[in-house]
């Protein structure tokens, strides 16, 4: 797995600007299961206990209750995952008073080797060709907990917690089985926003407004 060749990202959507290829906003033909599947905007969040990268066993109930909650899915072969941490560290920055963030990491979207769970066939992202991303389907829960560290120290994610979802990926299922979902969670445990695809600056509108803060720019 090659955790550092990033850089054509930028490039990219430099040279397209608002890629929808690269950074959906909404959910497509693809993804038509998530509409039914996640849990709707109202509902209780479903709840979850898993171990982070470094061992420590973390509980989303634990977290309710003083702050919302940022969740976020996603996986090292997910180019979203990987490009949007940058608009995910300046949010963070911003809300990290008020809001807790948390990262899942989930099933790879797109693993060398085997189907693509959003597949039925391997299906490795250009953007993962152009930068030799080429990230393999763990087979054992050692084996995800190796790669979600690998992840996290390469991509040098700090602005969030990385909890590793089960070998059966039940966080990833109860979640909407999507590659790079994100969710608000007020303080009562009810999700107040739900994105098949992480959308940053929707999450700060949102955030602002369950917050009573003033927008800023």
């Amino acid at each position: 797995m090659n955790i550092y060749k990033f850089s054509l990202i930028p490039l990219l959507l430099s040279l397209s600007s608002g890629c929808s290829l690269l950074f959906p906003t909404e959910a497509g033909d693809d993804l038509s299961h998530f509409k039914q599947e996640a849990p709707k905007v109202g509902s209780t969040a479903p709840d979850f206990e898993l171990q982070d990268v470094d061992g420590n066993i973390v509980s989303l109930k634990d977290l309710i209750g003083k702050k919302p909650i940022v969740l976020q899915m996603g996986s090292h072969s997910c180019p979203v995952y990987r490009y949007r941490r940058f608009d995910m560290n300046d949010l963070h920055a911003e809300f990290k008073h008020d809001v807790n963030f948390l990262i899942v990491y989930t099933i790879e979207a797109h693993p060398k080797g085997t189907n693509s769970p959003y597949s039925d066939e391997e299906w490795v992202h250009f953007v993962n060709e152009l930068t030799s991303t080429y990230v393999e389907q763990p087979d054992s829960q050692q084996q995800r907990v190796k790669l979600a560290h690998d992840s996290t120290k390469g991509l040098d994610i700090k602005y969030a917690p990385v909890l590793v979802d089960t070998i059966s990926n039940q966080v990833w299922k109860k979640y909407g089985r999507a590659p790079s979902a994100a969710y608000v969670i007020d303080q009562q445990g009810k999700i107040a926003v739900r994105q098949a695809w992480i959308d940053p600056p929707a999450l700060k509108i949102a955030l602002d407004k369950l917050l009573g803060r003033t927008p800023t720019n």
